[in-house]
């Protein structure tokens, strides 16, 4: 019975790894994957720019250069809607009248959506792109 729980560790911290590296890796092929899964898109469906280097220790001139990028998200419906991610608005109906809603605060203030009904929240694209800190 040991083995098998020493087997089971081992698959766990495996997992743990893998997850730790897609979660914190910068290349594009791993965006893709760790966004695609996390939004439910199809690999392909996710698009990821080019980090910049120029904040790179080995970048001219060699050195730390006191800057960093980030990676933000933005995700759209097949509407090329924006549902998710960075500034995503939310989206909801008005309970008195039924008309479509939309909040740019985190639902904090509610404004009349100008569409026709609220937009289809199911992700279809995600847009990685880097912003420097």
């Amino acid at each position: 019975m040991a083995q098998s729980d020493d087997s089971f560790g081992c698959l766990v911290l495996l997992a743990v790894a893998v997850g730790g590296f897609l979660a914190f890796s910068n290349y594009g092929w791993s965006n893709s994957l760790w966004y695609s899964t996390q939004y439910g898109v199809g690999f392909d469906d996710v698009q990821t720019d080019a980090k910049p280097n120029d904040c790179d220790f080995i970048h001219a001139p060699l050195g730390d250069k006191g800057c960093s990028y980030k990676a933000h998200v933005k995700v759209y419906n097949a509407d090329g809607v924006l549902v998710a991610g960075e500034n995503a608005p939310k989206y909801g109906s008005d309970t008195k009248t039924a008309k479509p809603i939309i909040s740019y605060d985190g639902g904090k203030n509610w404004d009349w959506y100008l569409g026709a009904t609220v937009p289809n929240p199911k992700p279809k694209s995600v847009r990685v792109f880097w912003v420097k800190e």
